[in-house]
């Protein structure tokens, strides 16, 4: 299994890091990490995980901080690497990522700046997301999109181009996402990018099918969209599990899950912190969602996708043609719901336990 780490931030001016692996163990061994004189409001991983990439409030600047570890190979700590520019003091960055391919870092604020950064902290290229008010951007994982989201009703998104050579050729305006009627809190992208869903002031959530050529003029066109009950003042968050079958929208204080295969409704959990869900992502292999809120860290499992795991391979075996596929998916649905029940049985557990 490999090791994929969490990491969570406090205004303590500490960062903690956590390996995946571990949160199915009794105890949750974390290493701290201390930011002297400030703290941070964004971070990121490097592609490597030698190195994050941070942005620290006072200063209002990002710094890349190398990662030292312990000969057992878990983190020892970080130090300051390299210090960036600072860009616009008089914003505040709503986004910070860097590519998988390790070739430029992404950054957004609220004054409509989206910014696209050689790792020697050379701006390579700044645009006017023109929302108005910018309220979040996201990279896909795959690095070759920026999707953006603010005041106006729509998602822009856009492609960070380079040549064959490798060499940096501009950010291009890709296509939009349509279709709220109000402005977007926000908006994600799934592994390989050909879904994205969005989360909308106007009380709804959408989920487009992005597989397109749209140099050609293809266009992207909706699959599901739904409601959701707005809670309190705080903004709405949407994730898209990164194998495209679970939708979570975030609402004050709490979730709700929907298939992305069938748009309907799997459940919602109430009330899992007293404040509003600050963040929340789902684990690479999209079994775990994280939400973060308060002082804590919760960690779910991802029932839903479960679920639609298996009425996706249902779905696939009613098309199949040939006995040898029909077989294997058979297969597959068989160990689907395998897991799905020992997770039920863990949880049963669990819940005897208390």
């Amino acid at each position: 299994m490999l090791p994929f780490y969490l990491m969570y931030l406090l205004f303590d001016r500490t960062l903690m890091i956590w390996n995946y692996n571990d949160f199915i163990k009794r105890d949750h061994k974390h290493t701290r990490v201390n930011i002297e004189f400030d703290h941070i409001t964004k971070v990121c991983w490097s592609p490597d995980d030698k190195a994050l990439v941070v942005h620290k409030c006072m200063e209002n600047n990002i710094e890349i901080y190398k990662l030292t570890k312990k000969p057992d190979g878990t983190y020892a700590g970080a130090t300051p690497a390299h210090t960036f520019p600072q860009h616009n003091p008089e914003s505040d960055l709503v986004a910070l990522d860097m590519a998988l391919n390790g070739k430029y870092i992404m950054t957004c604020n609220n004054k409509n700046q989206l910014v696209i950064w050689n790792l020697h902290g050379e701006i390579l290229e700044c645009v006017d997301t023109r929302h108005g008010d910018t309220y979040s951007a996201r990279l896909s994982p795959c690095g070759r999109y920026v999707a953006t989201t603010g005041f106006t009703p729509d998602v822009k998104v856009w492609e960070v181009k380079f040549s064959k050579a490798g060499t940096f050729e501009g950010l291009k305006r890709a296509y939009d996402l349509s279709g709220h009627k109000a402005g977007i809190y926000s908006c994600d992208i799934n592994s390989d990018s050909t879904r994205m869903v969005s989360v909308s002031k106007d009380g709804t959530w959408r989920l487009y099918d992005t597989n397109i050529e749209y140099e050609k003029g293809q266009l992207v066109y909706l699959l599901h969209s739904g409601s959701y009950v707005m809670k309190g003042k705080a903004p709405a968050i949407i994730r898209l599990s990164p194998n495209a079958r679970t939708i979570v929208v975030s609402s004050g204080p709490s979730l709700t899950f929907y298939s992305a295969s069938t748009g309907e409704m799997f459940s919602t959990i109430l009330d899992i912190y007293i404040g509003p869900i600050m963040d929340m992502f789902f684990d690479p292999a999209s079994k775990l969602l994280l939400t973060l809120g308060d002082r804590h860290v919760r960690v779910f499992h991802n029932m839903a996708g479960y679920t639609s795991t298996i009425q996706d391979l249902q779905q696939s075996l009613k098309k199949s043609t040939s006995a040898g596929m029909k077989e294997r998916i058979i297969d597959q649905i068989k160990e689907a719901k395998r897991d799905l029940e020992n997770i039920k049985n863990t949880i049963a557990q669990q819940q005897k336990k208390k």
